[in-house]
């Protein structure tokens, strides 16, 4: 069996009907495939999975009506592991939803929960390729939908009702994100590496940078497979559907006053929750000066940054502004927590290069530049968080 993933697909895109005679179509009893703009077809010995987006894949397998295991495998998000049976036609469309009233609290944030899903889909089927930005924007998604759940539970049913998944999207994230985190480090190291001159001996070194980062990322890869593979995998999947179609068709009688209040009188104060919990855990930072509490700083910094997004509507301010000055925080947490990691794995690589007989000067150079950028980094936070402070005010209730 070979698979190959061609830049565009090879047969007319899935929304127009393939008139080809020979072509048959797999998809679950309820569509599923289809109701997310997939398309599962056979001609002869030759799979396809068109994505809807002008992308796919192939699979040369023995003709057969079995949709092959490599195929199953990588619609899993979607399929949920339900049999892939023949069914008539192609994909002719997304699936879409009765939103209800747009302009309620419960109805905005369902919204983005559902896109949200969708976007840990997607991001699910990328990884199983292999593309390069798949474990991020898995990750980014489940955080998105962890944000969203716990911030928003009030206007949802309540933090008791999203607690569990909450917790299941927390495991996800750790199962999946060594994966992410080993690639960017690797990056980093050989970046700093081409910082420095040429005559300063650096081929032991990136001999140890590449053994080091090699067995890191198997580990990790490993790791993020056996996560979505695994049955409480499709349990979380499962549970975040089951959710939007209880929610949505829970009767208003039933709902708390602030699910059905307008979005606007809501969600900005929930908002305002994760601005003064980062606030607080700021100035614990500065108190205190741990790496892991400057760690929960940039947590909070992401939880407010995806909790603006997903209230943007709502907001009593244009939010690209504010969004971009996040971000900006975020980038400062983010280098500081990238430079103090690589310190870590930089004393690791200088005591094995020790008791392998070797110098360690250049690590010991190294650990200073990354000691240096941290350092740099929380110098300008300050001004930085003041600077998006003050654009967050008009939320402040």
């Amino acid at each position: 069996m070979t698979l190959t993933t061609p830049a565009t697909n090879s047969r007319p895109a899935p929304e127009y009907p393939l008139l080809h005679y020979g072509i048959h179509y797999y998809d679950t009893a309820g569509l599923r495939l289809r109701r997310h703009g997939l398309t599962l077809s056979r001609v002869g010995t030759s799979w396809q999975l068109d994505r809807g987006d002008g992308r796919g894949c192939r699979v040369e397998a023995p003709e057969s009506d079995q949709v092959p295991h490599e195929l199953r495998r990588l619609v899993r998000a979607y399929s949920r592991d339900l049999e892939l049976a023949p069914v008539t036609g192609p994909c002719t469309g997304r699936l879409t939803r009765d939103a209800g009233p747009a302009d309620t609290a419960r109805a905005t944030v369902l919204g983005y929960l559902e896109t949200q899903i969708e976007a840990l889909a997607r991001a699910d089927l990328a990884v199983r390729l292999g593309e390069p930005e798949g474990v991020r924007d898995l990750r980014a998604a489940a955080r998105r939908l962890r944000t969203a759940l716990w911030t928003f539970a009030p206007v949802l049913g309540g933090r008791r009702l999203v607690r569990g998944l909450c917790a299941s999207l927390c495991r996800l994230g750790a199962s999946v994100g060594p994966a992410r985190d080993t690639e960017v480090q690797r990056r980093r190291f050989l970046h700093r590496l081409g910082e420095l001159p040429d005559e300063a001996g650096l081929g032991p070194i990136r001999a140890d940078g590449r053994r080091h980062f090699a067995a890191a990322a198997a580990e990790a890869a490993a790791e993020c497979a056996e996560a979505l593979e695994s049955h409480r995998y499709l349990q979380l999947l499962n549970a975040l559907e089951v959710l939007g179609v209880v929610l949505r068709e829970q009767p208003r009688s039933d709902q708390r006053k602030a699910a059905l209040k307008p979005a606007g009188a809501v969600l900005p104060g929930l908002v305002w929750t994760v601005v003064t919990e980062t606030d607080a855990r700021l100035e614990a930072a500065f108190a205190g000066s741990a790496p892991n509490a400057v760690h929960a700083v940039r947590k909070s910094a992401k939880r407010l940054r995806y909790a603006l997004e997903a209230a943007a509507a709502a907001l009593p301010f244009v939010p690209d502004r504010v969004l971009a000055d996040c971000r900006a925080v975020e980038d400062l947490l983010g280098e500081y927590r990238d430079a103090t990691v690589a310190r870590e794995q930089l004393r690791a690589l200088a005591s094995a290069a020790t008791e392998a007989g070797r110098p360690a000067e250049t690590y010991e150079l190294l650990i200073t530049t990354e000691a240096l950028a941290a350092q740099e980094c929380l110098a300008a936070l300050p001004a930085a968080w003041e600077t998006l402070r003050r654009g967050l005010e008009p939320m402040r209730v």
